[in-house]
């Protein structure tokens, strides 16, 4: 698939946000200089319509060909099985739905007033390009079909349908299961039906070159104030608590006008002499770690930090780790850089299992087939998921239609989502977040096993699975 470079303005915001990194030398993730460039609000929306823009132009027609789809009906009631959250919209409607570059949905070509919006969108792939029609109502749908034959037709085949029954004496919105789109097409065009939840998970999941650049950013964003909090900026030893460095994060995110889909998860690993040391906590360690959020953290322990930021359509997911030096300590303790070292190093095999063409379990089952070569590791076990996304939208009037994220791909279990599919396969320019486990035996640290889940953003593309601006090859350090 060929790139197409976007508008001057968008390039510029995108020079703008990397011309820091240029010259002899790249600062090191966690030095700053992503979080020091601030995206006004107006443009963040701009840069990601154009996203969508780049993709109905490019993705749009390849995946359809790909499937073997020459029409892809779209309906506002589709079951959002895509989403993370507890809301109603769906991701794949909205996404497609005409809009500005405000963000803001042009209203439908029939409505009465600004508020209605397109309920049926509809794509035809003429060989040449992707035509979009708007029915006016379903039964528009029988003549559009009709007058363009196509041979095999994808909508969703898991529709809920909103309609006013009259229970008693009374009417009441009801919530039915119906055939109806199946029943305008009639048994010909009906027959000719695909389900379009691998074509919705492509759309979704495949990225634009520029939306790839600009999202090495936003991590580089998150990985500049993971820095920022595993330092004695946000940490004093023995009076900072839990709860004390989850609210800065917090705060340090709305200082940068971010938001967040998760409160910041902060935990702490204690050595047992330690935790005898500290006896007024001890009953919040369960295996040597806490997330009591008034415990407070002390010199010698092990701060671990889960955390995400929403910026640009994307939210990161991200697991780092810092070190608190005891007295009279110069440095991380040999052990624990030895333990950093064989986690790098694993990440770094388990980046070659991912091989375009490959099933989430083919993945998975190639990644669990490699074993440490160190014996202080103990256990290994691969995993990764899609990144989160979102979208922000709004009618002409001003009303937000999009609020939770959504996530769309391949990968070892998430949430409950049906996301591992014996069909779907990987794609190049998606966005992973690699998560694997490890636990160790480290002797200092007593007969529990020292476990880690080390987690970063990485993207799949023809040159391979990278991360999108890789932290942590080096322990934070907390004076």
């Amino acid at each position: 698939m060929k790139a197409k470079w976007l508008s001057c303005c968008f390039m510029a915001v995108l020079i703008s946000i990397t011309s820091v990194m240029s010259g002899a030398q790249v600062p090191p993730p966690g030095s700053g200089r992503d979080a020091a460039h601030f995206i006004p609000m107006r443009q963040r929306v701009k840069m990601m319509e154009q996203f969508w823009a780049w993709k109905k132009q490019h993705v749009l027609p390849m995946i359809m060909r790909e499937q073997g789809v020459d029409m892809w009906i779209v309906r506002s009631d589709e079951e959002p099985l895509y989403r993370q959250a507890s809301y109603s919209e769906h991701p794949v409607y909205l996404s497609l739905l005409p809009a500005n570059q405000g963000g803001m949905v042009l209203p439908s070509k029939y409505a009465r007033t600004g508020m209605d919006v397109p309920k049926i969108l509809i794509f035809y792939d003429t060989g040449k390009e992707i035509e979009f029609i708007e029915p006016r109502d379903y039964e528009e749908i029988t003549e559009i079909v009709r007058k363009r034959d196509p041979k095999k037709i994808a909508i969703s085949m898991k529709n809920l349908y909103i309609e006013r029954r009259k229970i008693g004496d009374t009417e009441q919105l009801t919530v039915v299961k119906s055939d109806k789109l199946q029943k305008v097409l009639g048994k010909k065009y009906a027959a000719r039906t695909v389900d379009s939840w691998h074509l919705g998970i492509l759309w979704l999941s495949i990225c634009s070159p520029e939306q790839i650049s600009a999202y090495r950013y936003v991590q580089g964003v998150q990985n500049d104030i993971l820095a920022e909090a595993f330092s004695n900026q946000a940490i004093i030893p023995d009076f900072t608590t839990i709860g004390d460095l989850n609210w800065w994060i917090r705060h340090r995110y709305l200082e940068l006008d971010l938001d967040c889909d998760n409160h910041p998860y902060v935990n702490i690993r204690r050595r047992p002499s330690k935790i005898a040391q500290y006896k007024e906590s001890a009953k919040y360690f369960r295996q040597g770690m806490t997330t009591a959020e008034n415990v407070i953290i002390r010199r010698g322990d092990i701060v671990g930090l889960d955390s995400d930021i929403m910026l640009l359509g994307l939210e990161t997911d991200t697991q780092y780790y810092a070190y608190v030096l005891q007295e009279g300590e110069k440095d991380v303790p040999p052990s624990l850089k030895r333990v950093l070292r064989i986690m790098n190093e694993m990440l770094d095999e388990y980046r070659k299992v991912y091989v375009v063409g490959r099933t989430a379990q083919e993945i998975i089952d190639a990644g669990n087939k490699i074993k440490p070569k160190d014996p202080m590791m103990v256990e290994a076990e691969f995993g990764f998921h899609p990144l989160p996304m979102y979208i922000r939208r709004f009618s002409e009037n001003g009303l937000k239609f999009s609020r939770g994220t959504y996530v769309a791909g391949i990968g070892s279990g998430y949430k409950q989502h049906p996301l591992l599919s014996p069909k779907l396969t990987l794609h190049y320019n998606t966005l992973y977040a690699h998560e694997p486990h490890f636990s160790f035996a480290v002797p200092e640290w007593g007969e529990e096993k020292l476990s880690f889940a080390i987690e970063q953003g990485v993207v799949f593309t023809e040159r391979g699975c990278e991360f999108l601006d890789r932290g942590n090859l080096e322990w934070f350090v907390i004076k």
